[in-house]
């Protein structure tokens, strides 16, 4: 019993065992990391002895480290070959602004060469160049007794054109006249009937009478045509064809003549003898007088009649032009910006006087091929510089587009027309203005130069740096500028080495080396 009580006590651990065991493996931990590193170092010696044993195995080593360093060196050297023969430009996002160029000539928005219209002596000139006129202010005159007469003849018309047209509006007169001749014509028309009725011995209706008498008129004249052409040949052989054929068409339209003249006389129950005729014209005559005074009434009797005001202002208007030959006056408002005229000079009929310019707006008109016609429309902006105005930029707007074209020779050009929307003093008609019209901007595109595209089989392609090799890639284009050309898809992205000199010998079908718009 004692000693198997002793057996357990022995089998327990102490506490000095307890707390000496865990520091006895970190100790052995440490003494295997140290055997490693040893060994680590024991095997590097043991190689560099062994190296050093015999000198064939130190050479080998060293060939097989000249190998490396030269396979190294030469892909290095081979991308830097490759870099040194093409010429490359990173692939990057850009502002993109499409622009349609030319030149054109700087344009006042209007001009009036002046010149006199007649002859005489300058008596007095009114301006003087960079001179602001108005409408119809007198630039120069010329003295009246040195004028040709018609145009002082015109003067004395023009009184009268003026005098007349102001009793035309203002005077009733005219209108209280006609109105009398109407009277009188009514008056005269009835006096005349009466004669004309009195023949009426059947007191036939008037209109019947009217319908016989106008059918007897016509059988009467067609008679007298016949009677004519008979007097032509009467004196042939009385057996002559002409002679009897004539002589029976004369016969046959009395006949008919005076079978009318019966059925008048019957429904007068008189017979329409001279007197009866004078009767019956003098009746139609003061009808037709009537007529006349009626559309004579009806044309004043609310006044003056707009064609007549419009006749009398017409004689105004020609007298007046007439005696404006004596001066020359400014057609618009504008400055003077030529002075020709001194007073006393003697000018005749084409005599330069004056030149007048609407400096208010400046234009400039350029000429656009029909290849880039399209894309230009009103509206879009415009960059202007001149040659004769340094470090400046000038802002245009595009006014009008022609609708037609013109062929030069050598392509077919239409005429642009832009508004300088901020001129200065320094902008002066005449002078050549280099135009940029914006057609097109896009801000943050993937952009690359023109010339790094080329075409195959109706594809476009770029070639990319990869490595130390080239790479086609197609791609699809979207706006195109003069150098750039916006990339829409393909497999190139922002940062890509983008070759610009392919070889030579990558063409398309065509041989065309690069990409043309």
């Amino acid at each position: 019993m004692v000693k198997k009580d002793n057996e357990e006590l022995k089998k327990k651990k102490s506490p000095k065992e307890v707390v000496e065991k865990p520091v006895k493996k970190v100790q052995e931990s440490e003494k295997k990391r140290k055997f490693s590193l040893k060994g680590i170092w024991q095997w590097i010696m043991g190689v560099w002895h062994w190296i050093l044993a015999k000198p064939i195995r130190w050479i080998a080593i060293l060939a097989l480290l000249i190998i490396v360093v030269f396979v190294a060196n030469n892909q290095s050297r081979a991308r830097k070959t490759a870099m040194d023969e093409y010429q490359t430009v990173k692939l990057e996002r850009s502002d993109m602004v499409v622009i349609v160029g030319a030149t054109g000539i700087v344009e006042a928005n209007q001009t009036a060469d002046l010149e006199w219209q007649t002859t005489g002596r300058v008596e007095s000139v009114n301006v003087a160049v960079n001179d602001r006129v108005k409408a119809g202010d007198i630039l120069a005159d010329l003295a009246d007794n040195t004028l040709p007469q018609s145009v002082i003849l015109a003067q004395a018309d023009l009184v009268d054109a003026q005098k007349a047209m102001e009793d035309l509006i203002n005077s009733n007169t005219e209108s209280a006249e006609s109105y009398k001749a109407l009277l009188e014509a009514e008056q005269d028309l009835r006096d005349e009937e009466d004669d004309r009725d009195q023949w009426n011995y059947n007191d036939a209706n008037i209109d019947r009478v009217n319908e016989f008498r106008a059918d007897f008129i016509a059988k009467e004249e067609e008679y007298k045509i016949y009677k004519a052409a008979y007097e032509a040949v009467k004196n042939l052989p009385a057996d002559d064809p002409k002679r009897v054929k004539a002589k029976q068409e004369r016969d046959d339209a009395k006949l008919v003549r005076d079978k009318a003249l019966r059925a008048l006389n019957y429904l007068l129950g008189k017979a329409y003898g001279q007197q009866v005729a004078e009767d019956f014209a003098d009746a139609d005559i003061a009808q037709a007088k009537l007529d006349d005074a009626q559309r004579d009434w009806d044309r004043v009797k609310n006044g003056a009649n707009a064609d007549d005001i419009s006749a009398a202002e017409a004689k105004v208007a020609a007298a007046e032009a007439t005696v404006s030959l004596g001066w020359i006056e400014a057609p618009f408002n504008g400055t003077v910006t030529q002075v020709d005229p001194k007073v006393g000079d003697q000018i005749s009929s084409g005599t330069p006087a004056f030149r007048i310019d609407d400096l208010s707006e400046l234009n400039v008109d350029v000429q656009i091929s029909e290849v880039d016609i399209n894309k230009v429309v009103v509206g879009q902006e415009a960059e202007l510089t001149f040659d004769a105005i340094s470090s400046k930029t000038y802002t245009g707007e595009v006014t009008e587009v022609a609708k037609v074209g013109e062929d030069t020779g050598s392509g077919v050009d239409f005429t642009v027309t832009l508004r300088i929307v901020d001129p200065d003093e320094e902008v002066r008609p005449g002078m050549t203005a280099a135009v940029n019209i914006i057609v097109t901007e896009k801000k943050d595109v993937l952009a690359i130069p023109s010339r790094a595209i080329r075409t195959s089989e109706g594809r476009r392609i770029v070639y990319v740096m990869r490595g130390s090799s080239l790479t086609a890639v197609d791609i699809e284009v979207g706006a195109m500028s003069d150098t750039s050309v916006e990339v829409v898809s393909g497999d190139v992205s922002e940062g890509d080495l983008i070759i610009l000199n392919p070889p030579a010998s990558i063409m398309d079908a065509n041989g065309q080396p690069a990409f043309t718009r």
